[in-house]
């Protein structure tokens, strides 16, 4: 296995790690250091940016200090907000329009693109300023000293057959060390969950949620009125208990990015998210923009909603966790994006201090803890501390207290709304049986899963071992006879499928969204690494 020495391991091409990395250059040349650091960033997906998936509505608080003027002009954004609408969606066929957006919600004037071309930009930025950047690399496991400080990572083998034996293709795995080790994996990172759990860094006060979001760009009949359009929605398809709601972007004449988000602490086994997006899609106020209409792109993620109680230590020896990864998002607005760029800024000040004084100690490293909570990203966290809680109650209590934390700057209500982790909300079904429920029709605007599955671009050697274990298959009887086999319907992706009582995993599906990992209500599956450079292959997400 070979052995490579750099100076700051990024483990995460995403915008967290690659602000740090941009930021961390950027400020020693500044302040005219000659000897600059070797800055690694390697990704697990084939292209920068393949494996990110936003709105997305950036809010630019996380260019300031990063990108010049020029380089915010050049980004690839495709417009700006200039119309807003709110909408409670009653049933399938009503909706009520809130007669104006919360403050909180407004998104006027902002910039509105995919991540995934984003990431590809500051990815090039940090390569002009000296910075490497390696994609099709997966970290599969922390390096630590025997002391337990966190010295690097070792990069998963290639061309291993599903027997795990080396094929004629077989590259070994690499070790890299370095001084400090960036962990921006995204929301529930493989290594950073378990650098939490043995390290002690969970947060006492509260357990992280999440939400899965299913998001489709559909090419639509060129219309110009509505570029720069967006439309925000709550209520229908979710219950009355469960946090959901939806988005419809117009980014250009001809095209719309459209995303439903649905809590994964919600109670009852039969939800199928997808087939929620697609109720979503077919509601008329949605339905309408997207008429005549056709998907041409797909994805998944979950995204952290436990916000600033879930917040684990961001510090550990050797080792400093960034983005969503850490939970960073404002679970009011749905907006993590300027939050993560301002946790990587953080970060880079901190290592920037570091390698002017030779000490990257933890005490040196805590110095980004401190820098975080400076933030105004960290700030919005903590005015909406108790906003995601009560949702889980009722949509109405949510919303009034969502209206009592903004109006308080955070103040009241002035205790911690407690949440269950979400694997443990789920109720058996009912009689033992699901509910029937009406067939959706296929259409250019509403295809079914597998074929969003093929838009996504996800691709797998399917000769390698599975990186989706079910580690008990007695755990997983129990749970198709209790449950009717949620994974069916929760997975995004039709990655399990249950066939003469068993389940089968069909792991070349697989878009790395972590639902399964999550939501499993016997924790009985062990998300692990595909071969670096799998998975999806998002380009317009």
């Amino acid at each position: 296995m070979a052995k490579i020495d750099t100076d700051i391991l990024c483990i995460g091409g995403g915008v967290a790690n690659l602000a740090a990395a941009l930021k961390l250059m950027r400020t020693l040349k500044a302040a005219g250091v000659e000897k600059l650091p070797r800055v690694t960033v390697i990704d697990k997906g084939r292209n920068p940016g393949s494996h990110v998936l936003s709105g997305a509505v950036v809010d630019p608080d996380g260019f300031k200090g990063l990108l010049t003027d020029d380089e915010i002009a050049k980004m690839p954004i495709q417009t700006k907000v200039n119309k807003e609408a709110f909408h409670l969606l009653l049933n399938s066929s009503k909706s009520f329009p809130i007669p104006w957006v919360p403050p909180m919600m407004q998104d006027k004037g902002m910039p509105v693109g995919s991540l995934s071309k984003l990431t590809g930009y500051l990815a090039k930025l940090c390569e002009q300023e000296g910075a490497e950047v390696y994609t099709g690399f997966a970290a599969v496991e922390l390096i630590e000293d025997g002391a337990g400080r966190v010295v690097g990572a070792r990069t998963g083998d290639k061309g291993l057959d599903h027997e795990g034996k080396p094929k004629s293709n077989y590259l070994p795995g690499e070790e890299i060390y370095a001084k400090a080790v960036l962990l921006g994996e995204g929301a529930c990172g493989i290594l950073t969950e378990k650098l939490i759990a043995k390290k002690g860094l969970r947060s006492p006060r509260g357990h992280q949620s999440y939400a899965v979001g299913i998001k489709e760009v559909i090419e639509v009949p060129a219309n110009e009125s509505r570029v720069g359009e967006i439309i925000h929605t709550f209520g229908y398809p979710a219950d009355m208990s469960t946090y959901g709601g939806g988005f419809m972007y117009h980014v250009s004449a001809t095209e719309v990015m459209i995303c439903y988000a649905y809590a994964l602490d919600y109670a009852h086994a039969e939800v199928d998210p997808h087939y929620m997006f697609r109720q979503f899609k077919a509601h008329p106020t949605l339905a309408q923009y997207i008429e005549g209409g056709k998907t041409v792109a797909y994805g998944a993620k979950v995204i952290p909603e436990g916000g600033y109680y879930s917040v684990p230590e961001v510090v550990a020896d050797g080792a400093l966790i960034t983005g969503d990864g850490a939970g960073l998002v404002d679970t009011l607005r749905i907006k993590g994006v300027h939050i993560a760029m301002q946790s990587g800024c953080a970060a880079a000040e901190t290592l920037a201090e570091c390698w002017q004084k030779n000490d990257f100690s933890y005490e040196m490293l805590k110095g980004y803890s401190r820098r975080l909570k400076q933030t105004s990203g960290w700030k919005q966290l903590k005015r909406v501390k108790n906003v995601r809680a009560p949702f889980s109650v009722n949509t109405l209590l949510g919303v009034a207290a969502a209206g009592c934390a903004w109006a308080t700057f955070g103040a009241f209500p002035f205790w911690m709304v407690g949440m269950e982790p979400d694997h443990e909300e789920l109720l058996p079904l009912k009689g033992g049986r699901l509910p029937e429920k009406p067939e959706l029709a296929a259409t250019p605007t509403s295809p079914d899963r597998l074929t969003d599955v093929f838009m996504s671009g996800t691709i797998h050697d399917e000769d390698q071992p599975c990186h989706l274990k079910i580690k008990d298959r007695a755990k997983c009887a129990e749970c198709i006879k209790k449950f009717g086999a949620p994974c069916l319907r929760f997975c995004p992706a039709e990655v399990y499928r249950l066939e003469d009582g068993v389940i089968h995993v069909d792991f070349s599906n697989c878009l790395h969204c972590k639902t399964c990992q999550i939501k499993d209500p016997y924790q009985n599956i062990e998300w692990t690494f595909p071969q670096g450079g799998e998975g999806p292959r998002y380009t317009r997400m």
